[in-house]
């Protein structure tokens, strides 16, 4: 019986959509956070390119006179001779609490991550985002609005 119940957890828990909702997202600044230089300028100019292409192509604006960001984070580990890369993409946006309408924070809207090793890391970097990170946040956006 346990095994039924946890078979039936397991099975319903791979299924579950995101904590985050993207309903009524209309627009967004883009922003690829590479302070440390991690990757190549030529590879974050490819990235914004095609998260924006493809972000505007769903019907959401790539600028805003608000604070809500589309931030795009990597971080890479190297070990010996393995890179271990972290990508993760994010929306920050400014929110009023229901307990305090007086108040104004910043809230982390959405995430998702991707951890993997990697020998070839800038193509690996960029099916990570782009075609991994990128495509399930637009089915989301896309099955909520």
């Amino acid at each position: 019986m346990k095994k039924l119940i946890l078979f039936l957890l397991f099975t319903l828990y791979s299924f579950a959509v995101t904590p985050y909702s993207l309903e009524n997202l209309k627009e967004v600044n883009l922003k690829v956070l590479n302070k440390k230089n991690e990757i190549s300028e030529k590879l974050e100019k490819r990235l914004k390119k095609d998260i924006k292409v493809k972000l505007e192509k769903a019907g959401i604006k790539t600028k805003t006179e608000k604070y809500s960001n589309f931030l795009v984070k990597i971080k890479i580990n190297k070990i010996k001779d393995i890179n271990f890369v972290r990508t993760s993409i994010m929306i920050s946006e400014d929110v009023i609490p229901l307990r305090d309408k007086d108040v104004e924070a910043l809230a982390i809207t959405y995430k998702k991550d991707d951890s993997f090793e990697s020998e070839d890391l800038e193509k690996d970097i960029y099916e990570s985002i782009v075609d991994y990170l990128l495509e399930d946040f637009l089915e989301q956006y896309k099955d909520e609005n």
